[in-house]
Parts: C-alpha cells; structure tokens; sequence
C-alpha cells in the first residue's frame, strides 16, 4: 500500500514567511522531488534557504487489488 504524501515548502521572500505544500502519490516521489529541487531559492526569489520536507498521511495514494477467483474452482 502507497500513502499521499504531502511535500512541505516553507521560505522567506522580503522577510516575510511562506508556507505551502504539494501532494504527492508516495513517499518516494517526494524524496525526488526535494532532491530535484536543491536550488529552489533561485527560483522563489527567497532570501535565504528553502526548507523542504515530506509529511506521510494516512489517506492511501494506491493498494493491491485482489485478485477475482472462478467459483467452485
């Protein structure tokens, strides 16, 4: 089972705080993501650091399906 992940960006532009975030179809999306995205600040315009990190939900993204089997087989 896969589970949203939420990809959190916080950063500061003209000294003021912004917060915001992505959802994603898994952990591992959000892991490339933050690695794809290092130089983030060029981009933001932001004054210093982009903080990024992924927050799990519960909410399931993808599960196994079963499998249906002939009856009285």
């Amino acid at each position: 089972m896969e589970f949203f992940t939420i990809l959190f960006i916080e950063y500061s532009l003209r000294e003021i705080d912004i917060e915001t975030y992505l959802i994603l179809p898994d952990y591992e999306a959000c892991q490339v993501a933050i690695r794809d995205n290092e130089d983030m600040y060029k981009y933001f315009y932001a004054d210093g650091d982009v903080d990024m990190y992924c927050i799990q939900t519960e909410k399931m993204s993808r599960s196994i399906k079963p499998v249906l089997r002939p009856v009285g087989g």
